[in-house]
């Protein structure tokens, strides 16, 4: 079913974005249109319709991906919201970095279509990850799952896939083991920075956890660990109970492994054609400039040549 949006889904609609303290007043202005299933509703700007009725024919297969994960079902029945103005979105987030957001609460997701129209793929991705993030809230209390875990997961569960754009630079993490200056848990388990650089770490710290953690102890010690959360236990027990280990220690151990994984060494190794064509081209440039130098000062000395021997008698 398509049709214009009607007054009860856009009232829905203000109400969750007047929380986010961000939706622009013209939004619903703009006759943003619907399509409904038994499963979904996805709510979209006419220019991308293929897109949104991509996102519902894909959504059973997608829904079975992420219930087979974790061995839960999926009970909401979820809103997408699919935006291609930048500008409305990023009235929303407040943040340049970020490609979709989940709502746990209301069983909304909310994309930014321009970062992910160039391929399939990237919007089918983008799709299963936000599914996890209300998967985990569906059976998990907000107060009793730590943002690091929360998006660790996702991104863990969806191959890497993340909420935000590629910042660029894939080195943040490993120049915050290097330089000392990682994030802690406790900096990381209610928000993320806002600093961008910090952000990003966020994202990749708490990826790298939660990859250590199923590296070191199995996939089905995460899933222990969640269900365990879904019992109401808090991050500490349900570490303590299926680790056999303490939070703190956990978080040591992830982060002397970094060190190691990450050292001066590696990190030059790593860049070593960078760091050659660097010294290559300062190489060059000092010699340009001594080259300079030298046939400024020669022809200094010409000069003089010049004008000693037209004053001699």
């Amino acid at each position: 079913m398509r049709a214009a949006i009607t007054s009860s889904v856009c009232n829905r609609l203000l109400v969750v974005f007047i929380i986010l303290a961000s939706l622009p007043a013209s939004l619903c202005a703009e006759e943003m249109r619907h399509y409904m299933t038994p499963q979904i509703t996805v709510t979209y700007e006419p220019q991308i319709e293929n897109a949104a009725l991509k996102i519902a024919e894909a959504y059973p297969e997608v829904k079975a991906v992420v219930e087979k994960k974790f061995g839960w079902q999926l009970k909401s029945r979820p809103t997408i919201v699919l935006l291609s103005s930048v500008k409305t979105f990023r009235s929303m987030t407040r943040n340049s970095l970020v490609t979709a957001f989940a709502v746990s609460r209301e069983n909304l997701i909310v994309m930014d279509y321009t970062k992910m129209d160039r391929t399939p793929v990237d919007l089918r991705a983008t799709f299963e990850h936000e599914l996890y993030h209300l998967l985990l809230h569906e059976h998990i209390r907000r107060a009793d799952l730590p943002k690091w875990l929360d998006e660790g997961i996702a991104q863990w569960a969806s191959g890497g896939v993340a909420d935000i754009i590629n910042p660029g630079n894939k080195d943040i993490l490993k120049q915050s083991v290097l330089s000392d200056t990682m994030l802690t848990l406790d900096e990381i388990s209610m928000t993320f920075p806002a600093q961008p650089r910090k952000f990003v770490l966020a994202y990749q710290q708490s990826k790298s956890l939660v990859e250590f953690i199923v590296s070191e102890y199995g996939e089905d010690t995460v899933h222990a660990v969640l269900y365990s959360l879904k019992q109401g236990e808090d991050i500490e027990t349900a570490v303590a109970r299926n680790l056999s280990t303490n939070l703190y220690d956990l978080e040591q151990a992830w982060k002397r492994q970094l060190r190691r994984k990450y050292s001066w060494f590696t990190y030059f190794a790593d860049h070593i054609y960078w760091i050659l064509f660097s010294a290559a081209a300062l190489i060059t440039l000092l010699g340009y400039f001594r080259f300079r130098t030298r046939l400024r000062n020669y022809r200094d000395t010409e000069d003089e040549d010049l004008f000693d021997s037209g004053n001699n008698p």
